[in-house]
């Protein structure tokens, strides 16, 4: 059974294999929310600098009153898939975007280093990206609930039945009430504003194109990777594990193999592991080093963290790096008990009017989301580590 096939049939639960997919270069499931099931040919030959053109085109013939050109290739076909799926947007300007694109990594080819107009050349050396802070959550097994449309509310049982053992047949049962909270999601929107001129649009290289789009990817993916982790749920932010009300803590002062320990003791006792290969640990890349040199006992040779700096293993769980996490701090849980419920796809909104006299197009990326944390007791956290 081929890749295709086979994502017909079965239902991917996790961005975190989703992006896996991409990595390796499979074809993803069709069936997946935001997912298209694009060839790797039509994923290399999509450009949102086209799909952008395009729409600029279009928004401009129309102003003038003549029928301007459509949004065609693989983007425009791209674009009405995802519209029969989602709807019309409000805006006119809007071009969806796969996630079959967002999450498809592509080697970067040479171009003019700096930034906007430079990439815009022949050969005159590489594009320099800026340094980012790594994405852990998808890695880590959160779940991903996509194509919403309305806000979410569901129950949440907190209390079970009583139990009553009958020392005779005419024992009668304690009556009970099992209890139940409400549980609620609705959009939080990111929003990303970038300028271009137009001469960049119509002129830029390939790998101009593969930097424009992996810096849209990774602005999206880093504010929804920093909102599962550190979400305030204030100033239209999601709340995030590390601020919800309920989680385990650990003493982070000398952190030794005791207190590595008492994460897992924690989540265990709280009867919160609901998917032991998704259990493990997220800390900075300074604590990660901090463990991989410190041992477990006195005089042996067998370190805390095992593993690179980057990712590792930590008891027989996973363990990774970012700075996505405050300082000095570290979290254990059970991933799959978050979810990441998402509204729409990402949409590239397009005004070509922002400075008119310059040809300066604004183009704004908009990505709606919310971050749910079903069990608490899922997670312990540890701050202030020495």
């Amino acid at each position: 059974m081929d890749l295709l096939t086979r994502g017909k049939i079965e239902r991917i639960g996790t961005l975190a294999r989703d992006v896996e997919r991409g990595l390796a270069g499979e074809d993803a499931p069709i069936d997946a929310d935001g997912y298209l099931g694009l060839s790797r040919r039509d994923i290399e030959k999509y450009s949102m600098l086209k799909a952008i053109g395009w729409k600029v085109a279009e928004i401009t013939k129309r102003l003038h009153g003549s029928s301007g050109p459509n949004l065609d290739g693989v983007e425009g076909e791209c674009h009405k898939a995802l519209v029969k799926k989602r709807g019309e947007p409000v805006h006119q300007g809007t071009i969806y975007v796969p996630a079959d694109v967002l999450y498809h990594q592509r080697d970067l080819t040479a171009a003019n280093a700096g930034s906007g107009g430079y990439t815009v050349g022949t050969s005159i050396g590489s594009f320099i990206e800026m340094v980012k802070n790594k994405s852990v959550t998808a890695a880590m097994g959160v779940q991903r609930v996509g194509n919403q449309r309305e806000s979410l509310a569901w129950a949440k049982q907190t209390g079970g039945p009583v139990i009553t053992w009958q020392a005779n047949e005419a024992t009668q049962a304690a009556e009970s009430t099992p209890t139940f909270v409400q549980a609620t999601a609705s959009p939080k929107t990111a929003i990303a504003l970038h300028d271009l001129s137009r001469q960049s649009v119509l002129n830029i290289s390939p790998a101009g194109e593969q930097l424009f789009r992996g810096g849209l990817a990774d602005g999206v993916a880093l504010a929804g990777d920093q909102a599962v982790l550190v979400g305030t749920g204030a100033s239209g932010q999601p709340l995030g594990i590390v601020n919800t009300a309920g989680i385990g803590s650990v003493t982070g002062t000398s952190m030794d193999y005791a207190d590595i320990v008492e994460f897992q003791t924690d989540v265990s006792d709280g009867n919160a592991v609901l998917n032991p290969s998704t259990l493990g640990y997220v800390t900075t890349p300074t604590i990660a080093a901090l463990l991989k040199s410190r041992q477990r006992f006195t005089g042996s040779d067998s370190a805390l963290w095992k593993g690179s700096v980057h990712e590792g293993e930590i008891e027989g769980c996973r363990a990774m790096s970012s700075k996505q996490m405050p300082t000095a701090t570290m979290l254990f849980g059970d991933w799959s008990t978050v979810i990441v419920v998402e509204w729409g796809v990402l949409a590239i909104e397009v005004n070509p009017f922002t400075d008119f006299k310059a040809g300066i197009i604004g183009i704004r990326a908009v990505w709606s989301l919310d971050v749910i944390v079903t069990h608490p007791g899922a997670f312990s956290l540890a701050t202030s580590i020495t």
